[in-house]
């Protein structure tokens, strides 16, 4: 949880921010400015699209093609296809059934004309021209064609930086393309020139299967399919989706009537054999019995026979399994490819049954799948693998059930034989007839199952109906998926916000130099005395008696702080140092001896800075000896050293003095002490002006003179690296009562430091020693 104070700073710095922003107000509105308008030309130049949608249903066909085929075809197991959503979506996608869709709406060529600020692409009755490809190669696709009609039913062809004149309907040959030209169905209402682009149907059928076109569940594991794709021409959208969902139903059925037809086949080849074989038997019954005259048998006779003829019927019908069992058995033997394998008609066995549906359904998938996939496609390669699997299943099956009925024929006929012993005493005649007969019976049975079963099968086609169903037609919303208005001009006014903001920002980030007096406390943890503003170039550089100036209110300032932030503690000598020169040491002991001196207040400043001392310049002073003169002769008094400022009585200036060789040794002489002891007497405030620390340690040697040591801070001048020599100096104490006054400040955010009636701002940046 953060604590009040964490949450102050934050807002705090948030606070910051924002003035640093309002300050470039108008940075802000020419860029959101410039934003808005790049974005109406965005949206004025970007043609919209529209999203185009649909939605179908797939309907489950695990039992068959509707209750028709269900009833006819329930003993065949022959339209058992287990359709799934996920299925039809890759199928609906699949770039073949995309190519001919695009093929059949003729999109390998598109329209435009000129408009104010874009390109209008035309469409359908909208189109001028109509152009008729007949043959184009990639050089022809890279060309950009432009017709201009002309007179008497003409038209000029502009390729590149060459114009030819054509009629309406003539061939036209160039290197890449041959065209023909017509009249559209706007031609009377548009005569304006039309510029034609070539496209590549099978990338554009490439480019709608991999992200074009959208086929999706609208819920998890649900037979509902939505389908959409975003076009510039509303209608164009409309026809493809259209055009795709005929396609795919007419593909649908296409594949579903696959097995009957190979049924249907079968069974006519079985038939046109069986015929001839059925004629000769019934010609062979029909010459037995006029050459013999046959009488009635006897009620024995009747029964025997009758008997006879039931295990006959039997052994007919087992007779019938055989053969039609003989007859797949050769069909799926002789077979060298994967075909569909026929229904195994007649033969009641749920294996046989459940082996041929399960190969046909395979083969309908590989199918499928060899549409979208190569022979080396190792689904594909696998899934070859099962039906062969299944293929040899199905032959070992078969062998097992020919062997069944076999040893049923064998005990039929043993059975047979019984009877027959007994009807031995039938006339020979008879038993020819009952003979033959009993051939001309299987294979009428057969001839007669055969073409019902072939009936049967023809009904399933008339009978067949696509498995989806288009619940909402295609159709296209209104309001443009792209560009979105609303989302461009808020992004706009998001760019127009963050560009220059993190410009400013970065530019804070950035900016190793101290700009702000809160950074020196956050830093270093050294109070801050006070802020003195920039002096601007028309103001004077040492305030007079009596001013009311910016300048001089902030020095006083700084003279009620110097009782304030102490303490109660003495603060009679005070130390003025920096980091380094040119933050304005010299200016601000001058001042501050000025405005200490203005209260009638005996100062007197002293030039310490024994390397490069500019006290007296600056004060257009001059002094015959100073501090290094005092220490090296006995025989000079402290009132030698002393200058008048001629600015007031009460302050008085103490020049450096020489500029001594060995300035540090210079700064440790006894005398030093003795000297501020005695000026301590005299004066109510002593003002140094030292060498800055971070370049030299001369101040460290007079702290333990000094009452307050100020040090100075100037504005985007002093970098935030060297506030550590500060923070340094704090922490261990190498200085007395360190505090800072943040020099030359200028008017960076609204943060302003104040005393009484006043408020003290940031002005311009001007140098200052």
């Amino acid at each position: 949880m953060n604590s009040p104070t964490h949450q102050t700073s934050m807002l705090e710095d948030l606070k910051d921010i924002f003035q640093k922003c309002l300050k470039y107000w108008y940075v802000f509105a020419i860029t959101i400015t410039l934003s808005f308008l790049g974005a109406y030309l965005y949206l004025a130049i970007t043609p919209p699209k529209y999203k185009v949608t649909s939605t179908l249903l797939v309907q489950d066909d695990k039992q068959g093609d509707g209750a028709t085929k269900e009833s006819a075809f329930s003993d065949l197991n022959m339209f058992k296809i287990d359709r799934k959503a996920d299925n039809e979506i890759e199928v609906l996608r699949s770039r073949d059934l995309i190519y001919k869709v695009l093929k059949k709406l003729s999109l390998e060529t598109s329209y435009f004309q000129k408009e104010t600020l874009r390109e209008k692409e035309l469409y359908a009755n909208n189109l001028p021209i109509k152009v008729k490809i007949l043959a184009i190669n990639a050089l022809g696709y890279s060309k950009e064609l432009v017709v201009k009609p002309l007179k008497d039913d003409k038209f000029s062809l502009k390729d590149k930086d060459k114009e030819y004149v054509f009629k309406y309907g003539e061939l036209i040959k160039k290197p890449g393309y041959q065209i023909v030209v017509d009249k559209g169905p706007a031609f009377e209402k548009n005569q304006k020139p039309t510029k034609i682009k070539f496209r590549d149907l099978n990338l554009l059928a490439e480019a709608y299967s991999l992200a074009g076109l959208t086929v999706m569940p609208v819920i998890k594991d649900a037979n509902t399919i939505s389908i959409s794709l975003n076009d510039g021409v509303p209608q164009r959208g409309i026809d493809i989706l259209t055009e795709l969902i005929r396609t795919y139903n007419e593909e649908d059925v296409t594949r579903k009537n696959i097995i009957a037809v190979n049924t249907i086949n079968f069974i006519d080849n079985r038939l046109k054999y069986l015929s001839k074989d059925l004629s000769v038997v019934e010609q062979d019954v029909e010459n037995y019995k006029q050459s013999n005259m046959i009488s009635d048998v006897g009620m024995e006779s009747q029964l025997n026979i009758a008997k006879s003829g039931e295990y006959n019927q039997m052994l007919s019908f087992t007779n019938v399994q055989l053969r039609v069992l003989e007859s797949l058995e050769k069909y799926v033997g002789n077979t060298n490819n994967l075909n569909l394998v026929p229904s195994s008609l007649s033969i009641n066995n749920a294996t046989l049954n459940d082996l041929t549906s399960k190969y046909n359904s395979l083969q309908q998938e590989r199918i499928k799948m060899l549409r979208t996939s190569e022979e080396g496609n190792p689904l594909l390669v696998n899934l070859t693998a099962q039906m062969q699997s299944l293929k040899s299943n199905i032959q070992e099956n078969l062998q097992n059930i020919k062997k069944g009925l076999q040893i049923e024929r064998n005990n039929l006929q043993a059975m047979t034989s019984k009877f027959d012993n007994k009807i031995r005493q039938v006339p020979a005649v008879e038993r020819g007839i009952l003979e033959r007969s009993r051939e001309q019976s299987v294979k009428a049975g057969l001839y007669k199952y055969l073409l019902q079963k072939r009936e049967e099968t023809t009904l399933s086609l008339s009978a067949t109906v696509p498995t989806s169903q288009v619940i909402d037609k295609p159709a296209y919303n209104s309001i443009p998926t792209s560009p979105r208005k609303q989302l461009v001009y808020l992004f706009a006014t998001l760019f127009g916000c963050i560009i220059p903001a993190g410009i400013i920002y970065g530019r804070s980030m950035l900016n190793t130099k101290v700009i702000d007096a809160k950074d020196i406390q956050l830093l270093t943890g050294v109070p801050v005395l006070g802020v003195l503003s920039h002096l601007k170039k028309d103001e004077v550089s040492v305030i007079e008696r009596n001013s009311r100036s910016t300048m001089s209110e902030l020095f006083r300032y700084i003279r009620s702080n110097l009782h304030f932030m102490n303490s109660g503690q003495p603060d009679q000598v005070l130390l003025v140092t920096s980091c380094m020169k040119a933050e304005g040491k010299t200016f601000f002991s001058i001042n501050l001896g000025v405005t200490l001196a203005s209260i009638n207040k005996r100062v007197v400043l002293l030039e310490f800075d024994l390397r490069k001392p500019q006290l007296m310049y600056k004060m257009h002073l001059k002094a015959k000896i100073g501090i290094t003169d005092y220490l090296m002769n006995d025989e000079i008094t402290v009132d030698e050293l002393i200058v008048n400022s001629r600015r007031f009585n009460d302050l008085l200036v103490i020049d450096c003095g020489p500029v001594p060789e060995n300035p540090a040794e210079i700064m440790t002489h006894p005398k030093i002490g003795q000297l501020i002891e005695e000026l301590k007497e005299r004066f109510d405030y002593v003002i140094i002006d030292t060498a800055p620390v971070g370049q030299v340690a001369d101040a460290f040697s007079l702290s333990p003179y000094t009452d307050v040591s100020i040090f100075l801070v100037r504005y985007n001048y002093t970098n935030k690296m060297q506030l550590n020599i500060l923070k340094d100096i704090f922490y261990y104490k190498k200085l007395t009562n360190p505090m800072v006054v943040f020099n030359d400040a200028k008017q960076e955010s609204n943060n302003a430091y104040g005393y009484g009636g006043y408020g003290y701002g940031y002005g311009v940046e001007l140098s200052r020693n």
